[in-house]
């Protein structure tokens, strides 16, 4: 691999070198999700109305090599005072300011970015291309990271969409560490060999860890909430199995219990503490699960970026154990905000008593907040808070199958406790929330026809149906 090294490939080396020389020598060729393409899409809108804010900026475009040779013209030229996209190569590093600003003593660099808040990533990030930058030749005065603003509101002038937040103390002083480190990161890239690898914290949870440590069951890492000092001590007595952890390990009842489960190689059940559990649900019993929008542009007025906005539910009733009475549903019209709708639904369609089943705080949390928005429904909306009972939270405090991995999503739970066709996510078109998310976004931006609307409105159905049906399962699995 002999390519540019990119501000992905370079800061992914900090974070780990064998996940950066993986990425630089074999770049991921994995189709985008649904969700990735609304998220890449959303981050170029904001780029763009960025721009409209400066009319006189001239925009950098072109193959890289070309697009620098523009980018050291226009520098040249006192005429220019803005450039989008400027692109600078030097030293094997490639890096494009997404604007940058000529002032009396130099340049500033701004960095655009869909998110809110100001975070340690997006200052390096900043100073990765103050960097290079500065490598490349430009004086650069002052640096800025372009966020969203949270007060903007669908409607405003681009110029409410955004709030600059000056970072030059922060960002040269990074820029200073990567100046010392640099060299290092070019001749570990640049290396055929892959560097020793290391495990640490940060490898839970990377999509590369299968390649760096194999296919290793029952690795530490499934200990839930594994504290990084406990991991540490594991690691230097060069434990990685959980098979392997002394007697004498200090673990958590938790964590016990799932070291108990892998070394016997069945479930561990606490079946009185789960009979005691389950005693307590009242009939008829209702399943429930939400989907929501949330969006860096808001889809609809007076409401601020990043709103959560719940646009779904699907309800399973039982009257009784394994007797399904009726199924309630609920997809809200993208066209507009319909939040005080499904609350009036919600409350109707959840009767006035029963356990009402979830499978995260999540759904606590959504109908919470429409008690905050419609205070008139706010009495009736906290008893269906009364009457929720987490069922992921009472397979997590009884019940722990080796097969779960650590984890009690239902995604990981489901299919290790029930084998039933109807319950497979995979062959669906919208086969979980984040990709839930997007295509509702898109029916609301218009982005899809009358007939495309009307097969994802089946599909977004579909999908929270399964959701429900699949807490009514094991709820079942749970009783037998």
């Amino acid at each position: 691999m002999t390519g540019y090294i990119t501000k992905d490939i370079f800061l992914n080396t900090f974070t780990c070198p064998t996940l950066g020389w993986k990425i630089y020598h074999d770049p991921s060729t994995e189709p985008l999700s649904l969700h990735d393409k609304f998220i890449i899409e959303e981050g170029i809108q904001i780029g763009r109305r960025a721009r409209t804010l400066y009319p006189q900026g001239i925009l950098v475009s072109g193959e890289n090599i070309s697009a620098a040779k523009t980018t050291a013209e226009l520098l040249k030229d006192q005429n220019c005072s803005v450039i989008f996209e400027a692109t600078f190569i030097t030293d094997s590093f490639i890096a494009k300011a997404d604007i940058l600003l000529r002032q009396d003593n130099g340049w500033k660099v701004v960095e655009v970015k869909s998110a809110t808040n100001k975070k340690t990533e997006l200052v390096e990030d900043l100073a990765y291309t103050t960097l290079v930058a500065k490598k490349a030749g430009l004086k650069v005065s002052s640096c800025s990271l372009m966020l969203v603003s949270k007060d903007y509101r669908l409607g405003m002038n681009d110029e409410k969409l955004f709030e600059e937040v000056d970072c030059k103390d922060e960002v040269f002083k990074v820029v200073t560490e990567f100046e010392k480190l640099g060299p290092a990161v070019v001749a570990l890239l640049r290396s055929n060999s892959m560097p020793n690898k290391s495990l640490e914290s940060i490898c839970k949870g990377c999509d590369l860890f299968k390649q760096c440590w194999g296919d290793s069951d029952n690795h530490i890492f499934d200990l839930p909430r594994l504290h990084h000092t406990k991991f540490c001590q594991l690691r230097d007595l060069k434990v990685s199995r959980i098979e392997d952890i002394p007697d004498s390990f200090e673990l958590t009842d938790t964590q016990q219990k799932v070291r108990q489960a892998v070394l016997s190689g069945k479930a561990v059940i606490d079946k009185q503490g789960l009979k005691q559990a389950l005693e307590k649900i009242v009939y008829p019993a209702y399943y429930l699960d939400f989907e929501t929008v949330m969006t860096a542009i808001p889809l609809y007025p007076n409401i601020a970026p990043y709103t959560q906005i719940p646009t779904q539910y699907s309800i399973h009733k039982y009257s009784a154990p394994g007797k399904n009475e009726e199924h309630f549903e609920y997809l809200a019209d993208p066209s507009g905000d319909c939040r005080r709708e499904l609350a009036e639904n919600l409350i109707r369609d959840c009767g006035n008593k029963g356990t009402i089943f979830s499978y995260s705080p999540f759904e606590k949390t959504v109908i919470n907040g429409l008690g905050k928005l419609f205070p008139d429904l706010a009495e009736d909306l906290k008893k269906l808070v009364g009457r929720l009972e987490d069922l992921c939270k009472i397979i997590s405090s009884y019940y722990y199958d080796p097969l779960f991995h650590g984890s009690f999503s239902i995604k990981k739970v489901l299919p290790v406790m029930i084998t039933d066709p109807e319950l497979n996510y995979d062959d669906m078109s919208v086969g979980n929330g984040s990709d839930a998310i997007a295509v509702f976004a898109g029916m609301a931006m218009g982005e899809y026809d009358k007939q495309e609307c009307e097969q994802i409105r089946r599909d977004l159905l579909a999908y929270c149906r399964v959701d429900t049906l699949a807490m009514v399962k094991l709820y079942e699995e749970l009783k037998d």
